[in-house]
């Protein structure tokens, strides 16, 4: 004898009271999957033709950067096949999820320049993040004319967490780069800029960043000297 069990909206309710997890579930690991597969098999460009840029900013634009950034990109290396910028949560060192975020992505070995608050460059800077700009400042590759470069000086520290006795130009100050206000609607008062020790395409790197300084030369905003 066949038992039929009716269909009712009683029914439905009870088993996705019961069961629904298990939708979500399935729901979740189709996505990840799906993510996974374009990862793995999504075209990246090798890494001696892309720039990765990671910047902390509450007031910067995903859009005005991205526009900010490839008008730079034409201008000092079109040869280079992607240029990307990820914006960072920016926090104090008691945010935990922006310290954890920022440590994940250099703990990981990404990107190749850090716009970071003062704070954080020279924590990360100390551990020796960075490498040390005074040779491409003294050739003239970085044109850093007019800018204070005192907070981009960080003594490095031995692996016991004691200052060494080297002390070098690990980022470039970016607080009188104004244009990058208007240009990117970032507020970049307590900003430095580093370029890593594990980016692998230092050549561009550099030559991007020379570009990025010079176009964030102007004049001080009249909203700043009230």
């Amino acid at each position: 004898m066949k038992i039929k069990t009716p269909l009712t909206k009683q029914r439905l309710r009870t088993h996705f009271t019961y069961h629904l997890w298990k939708y979500l579930l399935a729901a979740a690991l189709t996505v990840f999957c799906v993510n996974l597969l374009y990862t793995t098999t999504a075209y990246r460009s090798p890494e001696n033709l892309r720039v990765d840029i990671y910047m902390q900013s509450t007031t910067a634009t995903q859009e005005k950067v991205d526009a900010f950034m490839k008008d730079v990109w034409q201008r000092s290396v079109p040869d280079m096949e992607t240029v990307s910028t990820i914006l960072l949560t920016a926090g104090s060192t008691d945010d935990y999820y922006s310290n954890m975020q920022l440590s994940v992505y250099l703990m990981a070995g990404e990107g190749d320049l850090y716009a970071l608050s003062t704070e954080d460059f020279k924590r990360f800077a100390a551990q020796g993040v960075f490498i040390d700009l005074t040779p491409y400042v003294e050739s003239g590759a970085l044109n850093v004319e007019g800018i204070d470069l005192s907070s981009g000086y960080v003594t490095l520290l031995d692996d016991d967490g004691n200052p060494t006795e080297t002390k070098s130009l690990f980022g470039i100050p970016l607080y009188t780069l104004y244009g990058y206000m208007d240009g990117m609607g970032l507020d970049n008062r307590d900003l430095v800029i580093a370029v890593t020790t594990f980016s692998q395409n230092e050549e561009n790197v550099i030559a991007f960043l020379n570009e990025l300084i010079q176009s964030g030369r102007g004049d001080m905003p009249e909203r700043l000297k009230q």
